[in-house]
């Protein structure tokens, strides 16, 4: 049997493991935006690794409730919603105001991001000593094989046991969902929520009736294509292999996932396929200031390039405006990796995909396509730079992120 454990609101219930006068209250955390990191110093911060789970940038800077404070207006956003502020439609994405709103005695709970990394990881070497193979696939989800490890006799018994003690040593509520296969057994845990066991004995019989939208790996395109199609349920997609196989690849794992005949592995992920960082703030129009915070942003994107000890042949950059649609462009250029080069590179992207007619919210960059690689044309040049750079990173690593800073971030 494969198994997937998914943390119980998970925001909450971290905060909960260190404050119980947060129990059983209508709790949330709530995030403004991400613009400290261009006024504020901030760390990288890192103990998890794996394909979704990554480093992350805090502020150095310990907000307090007027961080939710603009111009006498309430912002935020909810990242986290506990059960008990669920039960009143409050949920993860709504605005703060409209969460009040609702239900104004709230618990209003500030993120703690290092907290939150620091229980996953805990959580992640506890699961390593009870269960044979274990892949984390989020920073509160994980999957576990127990194939040899515990017959089916005895499933119950040890998932009641494992559930039970995950609470007792981290107090964090954690529901599981088992089944042969592994995304059969994600699915299984939103039907186990909150702090449930779901085992799904039967696929046929389980997937029948759930809605596609359901099933992790369908998203809004994809629910409205099989609709138009008349294909509404789990049953439906079972019942229609010829079409699905007719998309290609994409449409054979996707038809052999939903109907458990996938056949994939858990494993450990540690490799990883791409680096990346993003940031929203405040609609800012100011060009000038958006290419600065990119360099900012840069500076952050570049320690963990260095420290990961990877060369990026591919780069990307997104822009998210007020009104119009996002912007992107990317480029793939085989060059010994150095802070200068990203920073060249990305804000050429950004000139290259700003419509220069909106406001702007939100920067993403991202790089990947690691390999070992020179380009004869610039090797010696290159070489002088990646010296640079790693002299650069011990300074930071020592000192700070902002120890050493390009005249392009400072403010004009």
């Amino acid at each position: 049997m494969k198994i997937h454990l998914d943390l119980d609101a998970f925001f909450v219930s971290a905060h909960r493991s260190v404050d119980s006068t947060l129990l059983n209250k209508p709790c949330v955390v709530v995030k403004r935006n991400d613009k400290e990191i261009f006024s504020e110093k901030a760390n990288v911060y890192n103990l998890n690794k794996g394909a979704f789970t990554s480093e992350i940038i805090v502020s150095e800077k310990k907000p307090d409730k007027s961080y939710f404070l603009e111009n006498g207006k309430i912002r935020g956003i909810v990242v986290t919603a506990s059960y008990e502020a669920r039960k009143f439609g409050i949920k993860t994405g709504m605005t703060l105001m409209e969460a009040l709103n609702i239900y104004p005695d709230l618990e209003v709970i500030l993120p703690n991001y290092k907290l939150y990394h620091l229980l996953s990881y805990k959580l992640k070497l506890f699961l390593k000593r009870k269960i044979p193979v274990v892949e984390q696939y989020s920073i509160d989800e994980f999957f576990g094989d127990l194939e040899g490890w515990v017959d089916e006799d005895n499933l119950e018994k040890f998932l009641k046991s494992l559930q039970k003690e995950v609470y007792e040593k981290f107090k964090l509520p954690i529901s599981i969902g088992a089944a042969k296969s592994k995304w059969i057994a994600k699915l299984a845990t939103n039907y186990a929520k909150p702090y449930g066991i779901k085992t799904v004995k039967s696929i046929d019989e389980f997937i029948k009736n759930i809605p596609i939208e359901k099933f992790p790996g369908i998203g809004k395109k994809i629910e409205k294509r099989l609709k138009e199609k008349g294909i509404i349920t789990l049953g439906d997609v079972k019942n229609n292999k010829e079409y699905f196989y007719s998309w290609g690849k994409n449409g054979v794992v996707l038809y052999n996932r939903v109907c458990g005949t996938d056949n994939e592995e858990v494993k450990e992920r540690e490799k990883r396929k791409s680096i990346g960082i993003s940031r929203r703030f405040d609609p800012v129009y100011d060009r000038n200031e958006i290419v600065r915070r990119v360099e900012i942003l840069c500076r952050y994107l570049s320690f963990l390039i260095t420290k990961s000890k990877l060369n990026p042949t591919f780069y990307y950059l997104k822009i998210k405006y007020k009104y119009s649609k996002p912007q992107k462009a990317h480029m793939n250029i085989e060059r010994i990796f150095n802070e200068l080069l990203l920073k060249e590179i990305m804000t050429t992207l950004f000139y290259t995909a700003d419509n220069k007619e909106d406001y702007i919210v939100s920067i993403v960059l991202s790089v990947g396509k690691f390999k070992k690689t020179s380009n004869l044309f610039d090797y010696e040049e290159d070489k002088k730079m990646e010296k640079l750079n790693r002299a650069v990173y011990k300074l930071r690593s020592k000192f700070g992120l902002s120890a050493v800073v390009t005249a392009g971030e400072k403010i004009i």
